[in-house]
């Protein structure tokens, strides 16, 4: 890598709608597709996303949430698949639009868990594409596991464990809100934004403040992950993706609303 990494989460709950299923926010993924154009200029780039409703609604509703149980629960897990390859493919699209030199990646040709956390990972595809100057980009999904037969995996782990593995100089997870608040900022109006998180407490609030179906954690999967980056070094900000530019301000140090979160 001839420039410093950024790993970039896209969070599910921004670039889709997660109440309804299978709807993606095409006017959000192209704000951000401006803004990565931008960062690639000056960094390398990861690109990690979150399944939203292409993933978090489907898994609930076949079951799949604990893993392999009974063979009926296949025929879910190939409709979930299928359609995370259509969302894959609708951000590859628009990216690629953008003259973004972008290569669609798959956790589960990849990755391997043990009871949902990750055992194993081939890291040298990510090498060589960011070597070739390419922006590798890869999505929460459904992998093999050795314990339960398969398991949910969030781009929140999948970003962390390429952030450590990759030594990133920043991890900026992008969310639909500007950041971690004191309070569920959708139901309070009077939710104050925290420019600075501590661990602990963040974890606790965001707890509290889900609101809408999220198998994989929601804010608080963010944080309680975050740990593993912090311990290793890489700074980790959360920011929205909803307005224009608050992504590229965080990449590139400048002050902006957004949420860093520190031990």
């Amino acid at each position: 890598m001839r420039k410093p990494l950024v790993v970039i989460k896209l969070g599910g709950a921004a670039i889709t709608d997660k109440k309804n299923i299978y709807a993606p926010r095409i006017s959000v993924i192209k704000i951000v597709a401006k803004q990565l154009l931008a960062i690639e200029e000056n960094f390398s780039i990861i690109i990690v996303h979150g399944a939203g409703s292409y993933g978090h609604i489907p898994v609930k509703k076949y079951g799949l949430t604990k893993g392999f149980s009974n063979p009926k629960q296949i025929a879910g897990l190939i409709q979930t698949k299928s359609k995370l390859l259509e969302l894959e493919m609708t951000l590859n699209q628009i990216l690629c639009e953008h003259d973004l030199p972008v290569i669609s990646m798959l956790a589960s040709d990849c990755i391997t868990t043990r009871k949902g956390r990750i055992k194993a990972c081939n890291m040298e595809g990510f090498r060589r594409w960011l070597g070739l100057g390419c922006i590798p980009m890869i999505g929460g999904d459904i992998v093999p596991d050795r314990a339960n037969g398969f398991a949910i995996i969030s781009g929140d782990q999948i970003a962390v464990y390429l952030s450590v593995k990759l030594g990133a100089s920043k991890l900026i997870f992008g969310t639909d809100v500007g950041g971690v608040f004191d309070s569920n900022p959708n139901l309070k109006a009077t939710a104050k934004l925290l420019p600075t998180v501590h661990i602990n407490s963040g974890a606790r609030m965001s707890r509290t403040n889900q609101y809408v179906i999220d198998v994989t954690g929601g804010m608080g999967g963010k944080l309680t992950e975050s740990i593993t980056a912090l311990r290793n070094n890489v700074p980790v900000f959360i920011v929205t993706l909803l307005e224009h530019n608050r992504l590229l301000d965080v990449a590139y140090g400048r002050k902006t609303v957004c949420s860093e979160i520190v031990l």
